[in-house]
């Protein structure tokens, strides 16, 4: 390779700014005398304009964009670096090809970030409306209350809510279930496991529909839930 064409696959890693300053002067030096190589840095100048853009704007609120982390550039950059400088060991790739790679890594890593972040604003947002759903249902007028001495069965439409208070950890190994019976039913079905939180206080959404439940039940059970009680229910709340 000649001393010009070396120079001119430097081009690129010259317009991407991780050449070191030795060598970036050499390049400087070189652009001021050669034509073919000031034309090869004004071609590269547009992508590396837009790798630069893609991997360092910020969302803007106003519109609803979303971008990239500002740390994708540098991350890049380092991985250029590191490629021009294995180069020297290495058979060289063109200007254009290096180039080429580093807006498709920009453009894969900025796909990603959007699509992680279109999901989790998609979780909050089912989140909040599960939420709303939730408390409108606990203070609607036309909910139906279920009291018993350790809490509360709430049913509203075909939903169905447990809440309990002054509860105790379960012993090692083993957690609260809840249990359903449906009408002109001789047994209690299983429903889902909980535990209290801070306070000794639960409160769960069951999984059945309230339309057809005659009663709910909770007992304590081995961790995983069993499929019929194996202890006395320490309550039992008719429909």
């Amino acid at each position: 390779m000649t001393p010009h064409d070396e120079l001119l696959d430097n081009v690129a890693a010259y317009a991407l700014g991780v050449l070191p300053a030795a060598e970036a002067a050499d390049v400087e030096a070189h652009l001021q005398t050669c034509e073919q190589c000031r034309a090869e840095y004004r071609d590269l100048r547009p992508a590396v304009t837009a790798v630069a853009y893609s991997a360092e704007a910020c969302a803007d609120p106003t519109v609803g964009g979303v971008t990239a982390s500002p740390l994708l550039k540098a991350r890049i950059m380092r991985r250029v670096r590191a490629e021009t400088a294995s180069q020297r060991k290495a058979p060289r790739y063109s200007p254009a090809y290096v180039l080429a790679a580093a807006c498709l890594a920009v453009a894969i890593l900025v796909g990603l970030v959007n699509l992680s972040l279109s999901r989790k604003l998609n979780r909050e947002v089912a989140q909040s409306a599960l939420q709303s759903q939730t408390i409108a249902d606990l203070t609607a007028p036309d909910s139906r209350r279920y009291e018993f001495s350790d809490g509360m069965v709430v049913m509203r439409g075909d939903r169905v809510y447990l809440t309990m208070h002054d509860m105790h950890a379960p012993p090692p190994g083993h957690v609260y279930q809840a249990w359903t019976l449906a009408r002109g039913a001789k047994r209690m079905a299983p429903s889902m496991t909980f535990a209290p939180g801070n306070g000794g206080v639960a409160f769960v959404k069951l999984p059945e529909s309230a339309t057809n439940i005659a009663a709910v039940a909770v007992s304590v059970e081995p961790e995983g839930g069993s499929l019929q009680p194996t202890t006395k229910p320490i309550a039992v709340v008719k429909i």
